[in-house]
């Protein structure tokens, strides 16, 4: 007998036990999943198509390089994050060889393809040239010229839009350098082109504002080996900083002639269109202590995480510098001028040319890696002189100085 109750006790216990652990298990609650990350949806449908009208060879090809380097990690970027009104982008990039000419039928030749926007031609002298062709267009075409007379006067050039600063900017942002080191009499070294004469005027329209005093002016060609005859005139006038204005080759040749020929020991400032990395290369040791003003994107990594830009130039600047080792000084305006485009598109929900020319001109601010662009139908840029900053050449690398 007692051994029955001790089985039943046992038996008893045991089947408590286990229906206490079930009890356990069933009241426990699962443990949170975390969200598995969805991948951007595929774009589908028809491509958007935009022109890129570029200089890939030729005597700006260095520009037409960095342009096409920006324009592909953009569409890379793009179409990996969804593309465009859920389609994807096709960039119908052509070569316009630096020609004006070549520009200028590449241009009509893109519309003949239907794209709905062009980006190019990538100079002030190409662009120019093309402009009847743009003008006839009707679509919207961003320049990466810097000369004014790109989009000025607005009501002239409805549909033309440019990324790089005004010449008017790159001056206003010199000055404000040379005002604070006491600097009043300066020369000036311009090239013989558009982009010189854009610079010239802006010059001489400080010299008329009473800014600055122009005590020599010189001119040397696109293709010139040697301009050291007109720094020893300019030098010549006893000038407190000399400016040079002009894009690679010319200006790092003018920067290798003062220093190594004639031993300049002045400020010598140059425009944000030298700073590209061939000026590093073709100035040499020349390079340094050299000044030049230019938008954000050549230091990006030294700008602080105040800045307005910091996000996008850390974004734009890692993807650039991881593909291809170093920053240039002009892949930015491609990559803000098709930035833009995509914008107005989404903004206006069409690809139709007129509703995106409507959206530019209405969009507000709009935080790219060049600057700040705020456009309004009086003005196709949008940029403020104050997103500009001055930089130099120290141990063969920029160097932010303000």
């Amino acid at each position: 007998m007692k051994r029955k109750l001790r089985f039943w006790y046992a038996t008893a216990l045991l089947m408590a036990s286990l229906l206490f652990l079930a009890a356990c298990a069933g009241g426990e609650e699962e443990a949170p999943r975390m969200p598995t990350p969805t991948a951007a949806r595929q774009p589908t449908g028809e491509p958007i198509k935009i022109g890129v009208n570029i200089e890939q060879s030729g005597a700006a090809s260095v520009q037409g390089e960095a342009y096409v380097r920006a324009a592909t990690l953009w569409q890379e970027k793009v179409n990996r994050e969804g593309g465009i009104l859920g389609r994807p982008v096709e960039l119908v990039i052509v070569d316009n060889k630096s020609d004006p000419t070549e520009a200028a039928v590449l241009t009509r030749r893109l519309v003949q393809q239907g794209v709905v926007a062009i980006v190019g031609p990538g100079t002030s002298p190409t662009t120019l040239a093309a402009m009847n062709a743009i003008l006839e267009s009707k679509i919207p075409v961003f320049s990466m010229g810097s000369a004014d007379s790109i989009v000025v006067p607005v009501e002239q050039r409805p549909n033309v839009f440019k990324t790089p600063f005004h010449a008017s900017q790159n001056v206003e942002a010199i000055l404000v350098d040379m005002k604070r080191r006491g600097i009043q009499r300066i020369g000036l070294l311009t090239v013989n082109n558009p982009y010189g004469e854009s610079g010239l005027a802006a010059w001489r329209a400080a010299e008329q504002r009473g800014e600055v005093q122009i005590v020599a002016a010189e001119k040397f060609e696109a293709n010139a080996t040697d301009v050291t005859p007109q720094l020893t005139r300019i030098m010549s006038a006893n000038p407190q900083a000399v400016v040079v204005w002009a894009i690679p080759p010319g200006a790092p040749l003018a920067r290798r002639n003062a220093v190594e020929n004639l031993r300049i020991n002045v400020p010598m400032y140059h425009d944000a269109g030298a700073g590209a990395e061939l000026f590093l290369r073709l100035a040499g040791q020349s390079a340094e202590g050299a000044f030049m003003i230019h938008p954000k994107t050549l230091v990006w990594d030294q700008i602080p995480p105040t800045d307005r830009q910091y996000q996008v130039l850390q974004e734009f600047g890692r993807l650039y510098t991881q593909r291809y080792g170093e920053m240039s000084g002009f892949a930015s305006y491609v990559w803000d001028a098709l930035g833009l485009l995509k914008a107005a598109i989404e903004k206006a929900g069409s690809t139709d040319p007129q509703a995106i020319i409507r959206s530019l001109v209405m969009m507000g601010e709009y935080v790219g890696a060049t600057g700040v662009v705020r456009m309004d139908p009086r003005d196709h840029l949008g940029l403020s002189a104050s997103d500009l900053v001055l930089v130099t050449i120290k141990n063969g690398k920029w160097q932010l100085v303000r």
